[in-house]
């Protein structure tokens, strides 16, 4: 069947307002997808005893919302977030939070959990060898962890493999380095390095 002038020209603007919409993608701040084990990103994540933080009520696993508060369920602003890229073989990467905001942190008076989460698969995390995890607040070293607990727990499923630094909820880690031994609170700054090798 032939198309009129007219016909061809209105199915002509049709077919390219469709490709157009079809090439509009929303991108998240961050992929909750998996890395290839070659690979995988490494993110700070915390909770105080005020459940202020990155995914500050352990419920919660998408950190997309940034730093807030786990129970009221509102944004923190003014705290700077850097991730790092574990690259395989060996490794050596920090990831931290700083701004003048986390010094409202203090009146909490401890923490709940402080960990590097990672992107690589649970499954996965074998692959994954941790020598030691290095906790510094405002600069200064609170504490090392030598061949700190990874989560998924043994037998357990999750989508995410996780570095324990502390962790009131995990016995595990509990072992390593308790939550209650972690009084210190930051001024301006929070950062865990980690090294090891990823296979």
């Amino acid at each position: 069947m032939r198309l009129s002038n007219v016909a061809k020209r209105v199915f002509s603007v049709a077919l390219a307002a469709t490709v157009a919409a079809s090439s509009i993608v929303a991108v998240p701040q961050v992929s909750k997808k998996a890395d290839a084990a070659s690979s995988a990103t490494a993110y700070l994540c915390f909770a105080s005893k005020g459940y202020n933080g990155v995914l500050s009520n352990h419920n919660v696993s998408d950190r997309s919302k940034g730093v807030m508060n786990g129970n009221k369920k509102t944004s923190i602003s003014g705290i700077k977030l850097s991730n790092a890229t574990i690259k395989k073989g060996k490794f050596t990467v920090t990831v931290s939070a700083s701004g003048a905001k986390l010094k409202s942190f203090a009146k909490d008076k401890g923490w709940n959990s402080i960990y590097v989460d990672t992107s690589l698969a649970g499954k996965d995390k074998k692959k994954l060898k941790v020598t030691s995890a290095t906790l510094k607040i405002d600069g200064k070293t609170v504490k090392t962890v030598k061949k700190p607990t990874l989560t998924p727990d043994p037998g357990a499923k999750q989508d995410f493999t996780q570095v324990m630094v502390v962790n009131t909820w995990n016995k595990y880690s509990e072992k390593k380095y308790k939550a209650a031994s972690c009084k210190k609170m930051p001024k301006k700054s929070i950062s865990v390095t980690i090294s090891g090798t990823l296979k």
